[in-house]
């Protein structure tokens, strides 16, 4: 999308915001002190994000024992939290988007769940208009989202984002903060009940965007590697397979399609992960395994890894893939 085609669109949703912060309902001017209910919303179809927001709800959790707290995200990847015991109202954005007519009955339903508070947990730094619109939907007359763009008139308490270089995870942990006795914050945490140790190194091919590894770098990773430690090459879409399979060969595994559960029991068996800033990097911190993780961008305080032995190679073209080795096995033990 060329530049003049974004700046059409931002005033377009900057519009459209304005029409909607006066159709919707306005939110009351305060927060409950103990409210009996919560929903943290969070509509985009992004696994990394569920993994960064995972203090935040259990912190709620722990504030508020015996409230009901539910996340509202996209059916894509809500397995992700209610395999780790927390409630999620899947949102099947697929569906809505090929039968709008649909979703006015979610929304109902959705009111009728009398939430209290809704938590817009999006983006820190910049205004997210379908947050807004989905804290709104839900029917919570409490709303609690970032001071950032747009967000006048759309919250009851607006939270300060924090320092530039503050990691993605404790940003929005802080959106509790407006409660006293709020916990303090720690790296997001997953586990996984069924997962078997097999003394293997993990490699994921993909990320979105601007940030994946560059290919020629990554097979060189891969041969380098092969002769010293067993590989098991992850993937995603339909195109990460195809470069997965091109990888597979003698001690480098190409491993099956997989689901969010069988995907967090198989990489919590492994010795170390690499990969580029994606979902699957910020799962495998999160369950604990050291991750060598290659950065294109350097903004990896916000979205580095945070499990014990993690390394962080930041390249604008990608780091030297005998640096990539030798992290590697440093953080596997080899």
């Amino acid at each position: 999308m060329s530049g003049a085609a974004k700046r059409i669109e931002r005033m377009g949703r900057k519009r459209l915001a304005r029409v909607l912060r006066h159709v919707l309902p306005a939110p009351d001017d305060s927060v409950p002190e103990e409210p009996g209910s919560i929903l943290v919303v969070r509509p985009d179809s992004r696994l990394g994000n569920l993994v960064l927001m995972e203090p935040l709800v259990r912190s709620l959790k722990t504030r508020f024992p015996t409230s009901r707290i539910a996340v509202l995200t996209s059916d894509r990847f809500s397995e992700l939290l209610s395999s780790q015991g927390y409630e999620t109202i899947a949102v099947p954005k697929a569906l809505f988007a090929g039968r709008p007519w649909l979703f006015p009955s979610f929304a109902s339903r959705l009111r009728r769940m009398g939430f209290e508070v809704a938590i817009d947990a999006s983006h820190p730094r910049s205004f997210s208009l379908s947050g807004a619109v989905a804290a709104a939907i839900c029917g919570a007359p409490a709303r609690i989202g970032f001071a950032a763009g747009d967000y006048r008139g759309w919250f009851s308490r607006a939270v300060a984002p924090c320092r530039a270089d503050c990691h993605e995870s404790m940003a929005l942990h802080s959106l509790g903060s407006v409660w006293p006795g709020w916990p303090e914050w720690t790296r997001p945490r997953l586990e996984a009940a069924g997962a078997v140790a097999r003394g293997t190194v993990g490699l994921h091919v993909g990320a979105s965007r601007n940030k994946g590894y560059p290919t020629d770098r990554l097979r060189a990773v891969v041969g380098a590697l092969a002769g010293k430690v067993r590989l098991e090459v992850y993937w995603g879409t339909a195109r990460e397979r195809e470069l997965a399979a091109g990888l597979e060969g003698r001690g480098v595994k190409l491993m099956p399609s997989m689901g969010i559960v069988e995907m967090l029991e198989s990489m919590a068996g492994l010795r170390a992960f690499v990969s580029a800033d994606n979902g699957p990097m910020h799962a495998a911190s999160a369950l604990g395994v050291p991750v060598a993780a290659l950065f294109m961008m350097d903004d990896a305080a916000r979205f580095g890894p945070l499990s014990p032995g993690s390394r962080v190679l930041y390249a604008p073209g990608g780091a030297d893939p005998e640096d990539v080795v030798g992290t590697v096995l440093e953080i596997a033990g080899s």
